[in-house]
């Protein structure tokens, strides 16, 4: 587990889950999967650019401003908020873009909640240490749960798959020194956000 930890956190990265989650939600079986083909690639690619291509942009620039480490892990708090921050800012421009579109509320209220799991995320690791990485996995599980209770779509075995993923994702983190209590609440608070945020807006 220790060699393929860090080959596992790379497949895996919370930067990914964002627009993974949309692709679900575009393919889910409900009417969201009834869009154009055109529209559909035209939503991913707004929300690929905004969470996953500009953030990944940015890494390279805080490195050569030695704000975080060769591998991409900060060593101290502050060095993890200011990587975060500039990520969350981009996450809440996204969702402002989205929310200027006529879509559907359910892609609205996503958007809004993997901002929301990231600024908690940033919050709490003020005071402690939550894993990002499965709280990225909590808010997929989040978003599928949602999706069966919303839609009564047959996701059962995908959102089997996701809990494999998050408990692959927690052994790899553990494996490169995370705790048990990071780990846990990550996966809770991911979950929690996103499925509370997405019934509720």
């Amino acid at each position: 587990m220790k060699k393929a930890a860090p080959f596992i956190s790379y497949l895996l990265h919370p930067l990914i889950m964002p627009s993974l989650g949309l692709l679900i939600i575009l393919n889910s079986g409900t009417y969201l999967s009834l869009l154009d083909p055109a529209v559909k690639r035209a939503i991913m690619f707004v929300m690929a650019l905004g969470t996953l291509v500009f953030p990944l942009m940015m890494l390279p620039i805080l490195h050569y401003r030695s704000l975080v480490l060769r591998r991409g892990q900060a060593v101290t708090k502050e060095e993890r908020l200011i990587p975060q921050s500039i990520i969350l800012v981009l996450y809440i421009i996204t969702f402002i873009y989205f929310k200027r579109l006529p879509l559907s509320q359910m892609i609205h209220a996503y958007t809004l909640s993997v901002t929301g799991t990231l600024f908690m995320v940033l919050v709490l690791n003020l005071k402690f240490r939550v894993s990002i990485y499965t709280a990225a996995l909590g808010g997929m599980t989040g978003l599928i749960i949602a999706l069966i209770f919303l839609y009564e779509t047959p996701l059962q075995g995908l959102l089997m798959l996701t809990l494999f993923t998050g408990g692959l994702t927690g052994s790899s983190r553990l494996a490169l020194g995370d705790h048990w209590g990071e780990v846990l609440s990550g996966f809770l608070l991911g979950l929690v956000v996103v499925l509370v945020t997405i019934l509720v807006y």
